[in-house]
């Protein structure tokens, strides 16, 4: 029966378990990383969707748009 030693080295010298924490602090960093950017995507459709609907409806037929467009715009952007 033979016995594999758990703690051999990876790659430049990290453990296994020292693999895992840096696959967890990656993962948590990307995590907070994509939190800010959908905070930013969600914070650029509130204010269009604030300066669409403070124009005039001739000034919305001017651009081609209605305001029926204007919910349709900023969630599919």
């Amino acid at each position: 029966m033979t016995v594999y030693n758990n703690t051999r080295l990876l790659v430049d010298g990290a453990r296994g378990s020292d693999l895992g924490i840096s696959r967890a602090v990656y993962r948590l960093t990307t995590f907070i990383a994509d939190l800010g950017t959908s905070f930013v995507n969600w914070n650029s459709a509130r204010k269009t969707r604030a300066e669409l609907s403070r124009l005039s409806d001739h000034a919305l037929e001017d651009i081609g748009l209605t305001r029926g467009d204007i919910p349709y715009l900023t969630i599919h952007r």
